[in-house]
């Protein structure tokens, strides 16, 4: 009987993996299918997963001289420059909650505030933020959103690496001190070399959240510094979705975040759970 109990229980459970798998690739699959597919086969009934005939015509008219690809060449820069700049600042920050005595604790009291800054609902200060940018002369600019995107995903980022930093033990860090380096020089050669997972994983989460980014893309550009979420916004046309160029358009971005999130993938783990087991 325990034997059966122990099959029945690896079926149900190799059931639900698949179930679940099916779940989260149907979408992808079923997008991958209709960015090449022809308008007229897109809404036919019943559906068909693979087109009759593949077509690039979708893909032609985004990488067209007058087509949409500047718009993912402008979420490649916002998401690429705001990303790097966060985590120059973020892990000086991190490292000076993470690495140093405060009284009482205050460096941990400190790390939640600006946890809480992360949560701010956009639209709470999207009215000064355009008037601060408008100010700036900076409307309709990459750089309006490389700005605006460092300071909201700052604190996520502070937040991920700190207790990472708290975790490396602090004879290491006292070590390279007495050794004669300065406190930069610590930092630079001792702790950031082993923060790579916690930083690893604050750049997937910030690149994640740029790359998609939609709300003051809308807000602070017009046409020349739109993303590609604004984009795939214009195709929902008073004659209805466009959902070839949709899809296309959807397709060509998850490519860039999925080869990157592989590629930090055996960093996730340590980063996420860096500073939970002591």
């Amino acid at each position: 009987m325990k034997i059966l109990a122990k099959v029945v229980r690896r079926i149900a459970l190799t059931a639900a993996i698949l179930l679940l798998s099916a779940m989260v690739l149907l979408p992808f699959v079923w997008m991958v299918s209709t960015a090449f597919k022809r308008n007229n086969e897109i809404l036919v009934y019943p559906p068909a997963i693979l087109p009759e005939s593949f077509t690039l015509e979708h893909f032609r008219r985004i990488f067209s001289p007058d087509g949409e690809w500047r718009y993912f060449q402008n979420s490649l820069i916002a998401t690429a420059v705001s990303t790097v700049t966060t985590l120059a600042l973020a892990i000086p920050a991190a490292y000076s909650l993470g690495a140093h005595r405060f009284p009482r604790d205050f460096g941990r009291h400190i790390s939640v505030a600006l946890l809480l800054l992360r949560f701010l609902p956009p639209f709470a200060v999207v009215i000064p933020l355009f008037s601060m940018v408008r100010s700036a002369g900076l409307l309709d600019s990459v750089w309006a959103l490389v700005l605006v995107y460092t300071a909201f995903h700052l604190p996520l980022a502070i937040w991920i690496i700190e207790p990472a930093v708290r975790g490396i033990p602090r004879e290491i860090q006292e070590a390279a001190l007495v050794d004669g380096a300065t406190p930069i020089q610590t930092m630079l050669r001792v702790t950031v070399p082993l923060l790579r997972p916690a930083v690893a994983t604050a750049a997937v989460f910030c690149t994640v959240f740029s790359w998609n980014e939609f709300f003051f893309s809308l807000v602070l550009t017009f046409d020349q510094a739109r993303t590609y979420p604004v984009l795939i916004n214009t195709f929902v046309t008073d004659a209805g979705p466009e959902w070839g160029l949709i899809a296309a358009s959807a397709l060509l971005a998850a490519i860039p975040v999925i080869v990157f999130c592989v590629f930090m993938q055996r960093h996730l783990i340590r980063g996420l759970t860096a500073g939970s087991v002591k």
